[in-house]
């Protein structure tokens, strides 16, 4: 499985993982823009594509699990409660996986080069309870960064901390947990 993310006609995608029922991915994403760019592509309703595939590993023929598109407009300085995206186009019709995302905006004034420990990859909450239907789960984070230059530029970073299969049947259990992990 791989998960791809198109902005702006840039391409990114995570590590291919094993295709099974609870796969795990441990990747960030990130666009960086400045502040007159964000608000045009807000203007302009750029949007965020995920598209999820399965890859075979012989061939590399990749298939079509499904896609999500997000308006960059909802982003906001305030943090917000994930909330579940379900797959649009998906393949698997009667289990629709979904993707958990968060979206946020950050100010960040740090004018170093940015570190691999800048980000680190957060575990699945554990799953409780009885477990039903298809669902992906991602973080999804905008950070904005402040270079020693005037103009403050923004880094949009996608964070795909772990994928499943499988709905819980309460999806309000898992949000909770991953919230109080101070995502």
């Amino acid at each position: 499985l791989v998960v791809q993310a198109s902005f702006d006609g840039e391409q990114l995608a995570t590590d291919p993982v094993e295709h099974k029922e609870q796969p795990q991915f441990s990747t960030e994403l990130a666009w960086e823009l400045d502040r007159r760019t964000l608000h045009q592509h807000r203007l302009q309703r750029t949007p965020i594509k995920l598209q999820c595939f399965t890859v075979d590993s012989v061939s590399k023929r990749r298939e079509s699990v499904g896609y999500i598109v997000l308006d960059l407009r909802s982003v906001q300085e305030v943090r917000q409660e994930p909330r579940w995206y379900p797959l649009l186009s998906s393949k698997y019709t009667k289990q629709r996986p979904a993707l958990l995302l968060g979206l946020l905006l950050e100010n960040d004034t740090k004018t170093s080069e940015p570190s691999p420990d800048r980000f680190k990859a957060k575990k699945a909450p554990p799953r409780q309870g009885q477990l039903g239907h298809g669902c992906l789960f991602a973080l999804f984070q905008v950070r904005e960064t402040s270079p020693a230059s005037l103009s403050l530029g923004w880094n949009i970073s996608l964070f795909v901390a772990a994928v499943c299969w499988i709905f819980l049947t309460s999806s309000d259990n898992l949000m909770s947990l991953y919230l109080s992990d101070k995502w």
